[in-house]
């Protein structure tokens, strides 16, 4: 479970007015890997999460596995393979995500309207193996408007820029942002 420490209504708030608006635009961020049913219920049981749960109940409403499709194609040292996908670790990964990149994106709206210049990057859950591209970020303070302005740089739209600066830095990534101690 993510240690959010500023999940109140102000945050919710300024979480789900970002949601919204990227949902409005012609482009709103989808994973490849929901069926056609789950992508037309993700943005109910996002907004939901934002309103009144967590990233916990987001992926247990994600869970079910007609919201997924029953395998994915990747692509590894030049090879083209096929793996199945598990709705249950697939609902996590992408509940645990996407509620942690709204946390990002709404509190860095609140500190930008509150008059915060500054944010701190820290990590707010474990993970099994970090990422070495996001432990160079972990304990570092950044402008929050740079951090709001990188919301899914790196990947969203296709192809996105790899490069860019990001927190989350993509996928997986179990770094949010507080306010500077």
């Amino acid at each position: 479970m993510y240690r959010f420490e500023e999940l109140d209504e102000i945050t919710r708030k300024w979480m789900l007015e970002e949601f919204l608006n990227e949902e409005r635009s012609e482009n709103p961020y989808r994973s490849p890997r929901l069926s056609p049913l789950g992508l037309k219920v993700f943005p109910m049981e996002m907004e939901k999460a934002i309103r009144e749960g967590n990233e916990e109940t987001l992926a247990r409403a994600l869970s079910n596995p007609a919201y997924w499709k029953s395998s994915e194609t990747y692509r590894r040292g030049g090879k083209e393979y096929i793996r199945r996908i598990n709705p249950t670790k697939a609902a996590e990964f992408l509940a645990y995500t996407e509620f942690n990149t709204w946390y990002v994106r709404g509190f860095a709206r609140r500190l930008i309207e509150e008059g915060e210049e500054y944010c701190q990057v820290y990590r707010a859950a474990p993970a099994w193996q970090p990422r070495d591209e996001c432990l160079k970020h972990e304990d570092q303070i950044y402008e929050v408007i740079k951090v709001y302005e990188g919301h899914r740089a790196r990947y969203w739209p296709p192809p996105g820029n790899p490069n860019a600066f990001s927190i989350p830095v993509g996928t997986n990534c179990h770094h949010s942002i507080r306010r500077v101690r």
